[in-house]
Formats: structure tokens, C-alpha cells, sequence
């Protein structure tokens, strides 16, 4: 399996798979950003292909089939101390990610992982999973986190395979086109050099 580093031309492809992975929450929050004549996703494109940001192009792996992304992952290391200024201003939606996010502060953060749904059951997010892993311990970080929803039984299960285990939960804030209910769990991995 052929992971690479995402470039800027891949936008399109990092905004359809993270609104994947985020369940619809990317479009939702995309849907109100938008001006005359552009569409959410045109604003995912936008958000992809910046230089900087959580949500962007640089921080993500991909792996393609010809010039198409049928996966990626995006991830990071998360601030230390992982600091909330204003709960309030964060869309109610994502308050309960971001107040999980800053449970794990200093640990590699997978944001996104996602596969197109033609190319699923073929390794390709346990590959990401294990590229980011390594790319943590380059960077000095011994241990990984990750977000999801406890109803997600195919990822949850993925995840608890590979060493993940649930550190907190928090209820999931219903939203229009929500896959699932339930709660939000924050998983952790421990990590060794060896």
C-alpha cells in the first residue's frame, strides 16, 4: 500500500472523505459558511486546501488508486495544555468533541480516517492508522487518540483491534442528517518505539 502525503489538489477528494469520517458534520457546519452560489462542499474545498489549520491538505496521508484518493487520515499532535477559550463560541454540535480533544492534550489526534465505501474491508485504515502511529513516534508522542461514535460499531470495532481503548464519553449533539446517536467516545492508545 502505496501512503503519501496529501497535496493541495487532493482537496476535493479530503472534503468528501472527512464529511465521511465526521458523519455529516463537516456539511452541516460547511452549509452555514457558505456565500451566494457556493455549495458546502465548495466550501470544504476551500477549508482542505489551506496551508494551515487543523483541516488541511498538510496534515493528511492519503492512499490512491491512479490520480483518485480512496483514503486518508487526518492527524496531529494536539496542543499541551489543550486550552477551551470560550465553550460558547464553539457550534453546540462539536463542543462535546472539542471538550473530549482537550481530555488528550500532547497526544497524536486522529481527526479523520476514511476509506471510499468501494474500497473498504482491504487494510486501507488499518495502513493510515499504523503510518500515523509511526509518524507519532518520529515525532516523540507516545500515545494516539481518536473520536467516535459509540453507536459506529464497524469503526468502534476497528479501533478496540488495533489497541485503541475509551477513556470518556459524552452524548452526542443530534444534528440534521445525524448517522448516530449514543455518545462520542474518546479512545486512547499507548504507543512503543519498539
Amino acid at each position: 500500500m502505496d501512503i503519501q502525503n496529501a497535496k493541495k489538489e487532493d482537496a476535493k477528494y479530503l472534503a468528501f472523505l472527512i464529511n465521511l469520517a465526521g458523519e455529516g458534520i463537516p456539511h452541516y457546519l460547511w452549509s452555514g459558511m457558505t456565500r451566494s452560489g457556493e455549495t458546502p462542499s465548495d466550501i470544504g474545498i476551500q477549508r482542505a486546501g489551506r496551508e494551515d489549520g487543523g483541516f488541511s491538505y498538510t496534515n493528511a496521508r492519503v492512499v490512491k488508486e491512479g490520480a483518485d484518493v480512496v483514503g486518508m487520515l487526518l492527524s496531529y499532535r494536539l496542543d499541551d495544555p489543550y486550552i477551551i477559550d470560550n465553550l460558547d463560541d464553539i457550534p453546540e454540535v462539536v463542543r462535546p468533541l472539542v471538550v473530549l480533544e482537550s481530555k488528550a492534550p500532547g497526544t497524536w489526534y486522529v481527526n479523520a480516517v476514511a476509506t471510499l465505501a468501494s474500497h473498504r474491508g482491504q487494510g486501507i485504515a488499518t495502513g493510515l492508522l499504523k503510518d500515523a502511529e509511526a509518524k507519532a513516534i518520529v515525532h516523540g508522542v507516545t500515545r494516539m487518540s481518536l473520536i467516535v461514535a459509540s453507536e459506529n460499531q464497524l469503526a468502534r470495532g476497528l479501533y478496540l483491534g488495533l489497541g485503541y481503548e475509551t477513556r470518556e464519553t459524552l452524548p452526542v449533539v443530534d444534528y440534521p442528517g445525524c448517522l448516530h446517536g449514543g455518545s462520542w467516545e474518546l479512545m486512547v492508545k499507548e504507543l512503543s518505539a519498539a
